[in-house]
């Protein structure tokens, strides 16, 4: 593995990196002046092949892009040794995971060839927040495209799996249930809630005086009893909720049965898909597993903010895209488990 930090004076280099990465995916969102103030604050870095670039279940503190070569991702699973699970080539981000959720990496990175990665520290990454946050969320923005990319990959993956397994298909009683058990819309009195005590949970803090005004003053308080759907299957609306007592589970719904992704708790914010790919084909459903209290940010909202608002918006990307990253977690280990379960029968 060979590092090159290109600084000011690689004018050359800089303009044949500038030259990749505005005909690449990244170039979508990022204009040629921040793609060069990106590429002058981040590590070119060169992989061997077969050389590990990030390993399972190790930490790593920053996010690669690919700039030129082919990786694959991949899984060690107890008793059954590695399993690819995709592969990627340039433009795509690796790490995004262990990078959002500060968490060790899910799966190890390969390179299938020399590979060539523009490497983005966290500290680097925070900095965009004070100086340059447009360049942040416009990363964001490419970063949660292509996490809703995978995530349609992984869904229709994860779906033939379903039709072909021995899940329990759902029962009449459960899809009636779930039809008719809407949330309905309480006072901070009804719930007994205190305001000054919901601001203290972290996700919060990100946000000033003036933006949490904007956002109590466009957020509906709902009370919704167990099995409530929340996000239904073929949403196309953008919709984002945060828990405040009681939890959410997440499945995806296909061929008249249930997957179960995960569990989100109190103080958590989740977003639908459509929050980034209105038009995508897939949708991963939520509903309550409990009676649950949550906050809800409508779509006519979320749009009023990103017109409008556009430093809360880039906060509030911020939760959506670390929310669509815990998603691409989830079905990760639910396309694992269903590969173990197939490979146990």
């Amino acid at each position: 593995m060979d590092s090159i930090f290109l600084g000011m004076n690689n004018s050359n280099q800089i303009k044949l990196l500038l030259n990749k990465l505005e005909s690449g995916n990244l170039g979508k969102y990022l204009s040629q002046s921040e793609l060069d103030v990106l590429i002058k604050h981040s590590k070119i870095i060169d992989f061997l092949p077969g050389e590990i670039i990030l390993k399972q279940g190790k930490t790593f503190e920053g996010i690669y892009i690919i700039i030129d070569g082919q990786v694959t991702i991949t899984a060690r699973i107890m008793g059954q040794g590695i399993t690819n699970i995709e592969t990627l080539g340039p433009g795509n981000f690796l790490g995004e995971i262990c990078f959002i959720e500060r968490l060790p990496c899910p799966t190890s990175i390969i390179a299938n060839v020399q590979v060539k990665c523009l490497l983005m520290t966290d500290t680097y990454f925070e900095l965009l927040s004070a100086y340059y946050p447009e360049i942040k969320y416009k990363i964001l923005e490419a970063l949660a495209r292509q996490v809703c990319g995978r995530l349609k990959r992984m869904h229709d993956k994860v779906t033939d799996s379903i039709t072909n397994s021995a899940m329990v298909s759902l029962s009449f009683f459960g899809k009636v249930v779930h039809t008719f058990n809407q949330p309905k819309l309480i006072t901070f009195e009804e719930a007994s809630l205190n305001k000054e005590q919901l601001l203290k949970l972290p996700l919060f803090q990100i946000f000033n005086n003036d933006e949490l005004d904007n956002l109590f003053k466009n957020m509906e308080l709902l009370e919704a009893s167990k099995n409530c759907k929340l996000i239904h299957q073929g949403e196309k609306k953008s919709s984002c909720y945060i828990v405040i007592h009681g939890a959410v589970q997440s499945s995806i719904v296909h061929d008249n049965k249930l997957a179960k992704l995960s569990v989100i708790g109190p103080g958590t914010l989740f977003a639908g898909v459509a929050c980034v790919d209105s038009d995508s084909s897939y949708t991963i459903t939520f509903s309550t597993c409990e009676q649950a209290i949550l906050l809800k940010i409508s779509d006519t909202a979320l749009t009023n903010f990103q017109e409008n608002k556009p430093q809360l918006w880039y906060k509030l990307f911020n939760l959506i895209c670390a929310s669509l990253v815990a998603l691409e977690k989830s079905i990760d280990k639910l396309d694992i488990r269903l590969h173990i379960e197939a490979y146990n029968r």
